[in-house]
């Protein structure tokens, strides 16, 4: 259960993080980190099915992904001006 929140909240930095409106880097890591976060997405979704039943790993998957995509932009106001 922890590698499938480890894999979702790195899944979802790296797309994030492959944006270019993202507020951490000053560029974007480029399509290589955006093929990699979705490759980690689909490994949490597979960690998660492992241990849980298919629905509720499908469900777990997605509400995990979508509070890490919905404080993502937050973040970065903890980082302040530099």
């Amino acid at each position: 259960m922890i590698l499938f929140l480890l894999l979702d909240i790195a899944g979802c930095c790296l797309l994030y993080l492959s944006h270019r409106h993202q507020g951490w880097l000053a560029q974007p890591v480029g399509p290589l980190g955006a093929a990699t976060g979705a490759l980690a997405l689909l490994l949490a979704l597979a960690a998660a099915w492992a241990v849980l039943s298919p629905l509720a790993a499908v469900f777990a998957w997605t509400v995990a992904s979508m509070l890490v995509f919905s404080l993502l932009p937050f973040a970065s106001l903890l980082k302040g001006k530099a």
